[in-house]
């Protein structure tokens, strides 16, 4: 097999990130835009000793899990990599690329996965989108594409809350002094660009939430990811509860009821100030928000060797650093719920925890994200100290 070979192959899986998984006697070849069952004429374009990728030239038999996407840029804009696939089976191949990660990263025979929560929408469900604007003229607005060296140009996304496409739309026909080179955010229900902060609706409450800030993206099944954490908080009394990453107190604040202390830590000061607000505008007295690195907050509870029941970690899709690792396995907490939305990341720090004294006793997953590779996790781990 070399450069520019043509050849017929047929696709069996799909890897997380959305690349088709062919095999040439033994070797691998991730090919884009492909499903399983697929036979599919294929171009190599690259490859290394132990596998290769290739371009989808034509489909010679098309899989029956496959749909017709809905996004005109599909296959251009690297936003999605589903829309091609089924949305049932969408779920089935999340499900399995979260058992692979658990088994082969995390070191975990038989993970306790549940099955994938739905998303009440799998189009038109997300309440942000955060656009990057080019050096072009006239101005690009969009996503990177799917090479991500360059912008693809938008005009409108479809896994979007249709109130941003009309931002969007009204963006374009403003004046724009030329090229921008910067990210622009823009959220659901229209809110003004000169407003410091944007409403979020969860659960009947309003949360503040800054401008640039985070916040999570799907507004039907946030919701439902708030009832499931608080379902893991609620099994038993708890004295003090961690909320680490606590973003504008989302969790601190539904978890409060649960806990006679809870301690939110952010390292964004803005976020930290909504979220004192929204404690404050929901009048929830036992939460404390501070704003530091996680890290260094967690080494200074360990050395006041304050006694933590439950720790809540929402990272960042990278996961946690070392340094913050080791301090909250130095803090000795009973319990830990992880928040992820890797589960390549979540996999490798949880490995980690196991290895320091915790089991792992649960994984609910939630598609936050329909038609992407990304899938939302709740895991749960609990001390073998006790």
């Amino acid at each position: 097999m070399r450069l520019k070979d043509i050849i017929t192959v047929s696709v069996e899986s799909v890897a997380f990130g959305g690349d088709g998984i062919a095999r040439v006697d033994s070797f691998v070849l991730f090919v884009p835009f492909t499903a399983p069952g697929d036979v599919a004429q294929v171009e190599i374009v690259s490859l290394k000793k132990r596998f290769g990728r290739a371009r989808l030239i034509s489909l010679l038999d098309p899989s029956g899990f496959r749909a017709t996407p809905r996004c005109r840029a599909y296959g251009h804009c690297g936003g999605c990599c589903y829309q091609h696939i089924s949305y049932d089976r969408q779920l089935v191949m999340k499900k399995n690329q979260i058992r692979d990660a658990f088994v082969k990263i995390g070191g975990i025979a038989e993970p306790p996965l549940e099955d994938i929560i739905r998303s009440p929408r799998i189009y038109e469900y997300r309440g942000k989108a955060v656009l990057h604007t080019g050096k072009k003229m006239p101005a690009e607005l969009g996503f990177m594409d799917v090479s991500g060296g360059k912008i693809a140009d938008i005009e409108r996304c479809e896994i979007m809350d249709e109130t941003i496409n009309d931002q969007i739309r009204a963006f374009r026909r403003s004046p724009y002094n030329g090229p921008g080179d910067a990210d622009i955010p823009f959220w659901s229900d229209g809110v003004d660009a000169k407003e410091e902060c944007v409403v979020r609706r969860v659960r009947g409450r309003e949360f503040l939430v800054p401008r640039d800030g985070f916040f999570q993206a799907n507004l039907f099944l946030t919701d439902r990811m708030v009832e499931e954490v608080c379902r893991i908080v609620s099994q038993k009394e708890r004295g003090t509860l961690v909320d680490a990453c606590c973003g504008s107190g989302l969790f601190s604040i539904f978890a409060a009821p649960f806990a006679r202390r809870v301690l939110g830590v952010e390292i964004y000061e803005p976020s930290v100030k909504y979220a004192r607000i929204n404690a404050e505008r929901h009048g929830v007295q036992n939460v404390e928000f501070i704003c530091g690195d996680m890290a260094d907050v967690f080494r200074a509870m360990e050395t006041r060797r304050e006694a933590v029941d439950l720790m809540l970690l929402d990272p960042p899709r990278a996961g946690l650093s070392p340094e913050a690792l080791r301090a909250i396995v130095d803090v000795k907490a009973s319990e830990i719920i992880y928040i992820s939305c890797n589960p390549a990341t979540q996999a490798r720090d949880v490995r980690l925890f196991c290895e320091a004294g915790y089991d792992l006793a649960g994984l609910v997953p939630l598609d936050m994200f329909p038609q992407t590779q990304h899938i939302e996790i709740i895991g749960y781990l609990v001390g073998r100290r006790l």
